[in-house]
């Protein structure tokens, strides 16, 4: 991998999250869904910067919690999904439980290997 295929939106660096705690696969999921998250139009602005400090190395994983502005990133975050959930007929609900992203064909590997 050449250095600038590790620097990601506004030329911040970006690194794998390498949690020791979690499996080389929930470490490829976890970076994987901060791109995501720091890459949508609608998210809170507050919940991208979370994901940009996590995946730039400013801030490890098991400190989002201490963090004033990663507990409050993660309450904007969750507000606007109760939200939605509250306004989803029980039928969505069902399917929302239902889901299982592996077995989505959106998220299978494109052909470079990354996980979209």
């Amino acid at each position: 991998m050449s250095t600038g295929d590790r620097f990601g939106p506004q030329h911040e660096r970006e690194y794998p999250i390498g949690d020791k705690n979690l499996t080389e696969e929930q470490n490829e999921h976890l970076t994987a869904s901060l791109r995501k998250v720091r890459d949508m139009k609608d998210a809170p602005p507050a919940l991208q910067d979370l994901a940009r400090q996590l995946l730039g190395g400013r801030m490890e994983l098991k400190d989002v919690l201490d963090s004033p502005s990663g507990h409050r990133a993660l309450g904007e975050g969750l507000s606007g999904m109760r939200e939605q959930w509250r306004n989803m007929s029980p039928q969505e609900r069902q399917q929302v439980r239902d889901y299982d992203p592996d077995e989505d064909p959106k998220n299978a590997p494109g052909r470079d290997g990354r996980i979209r």
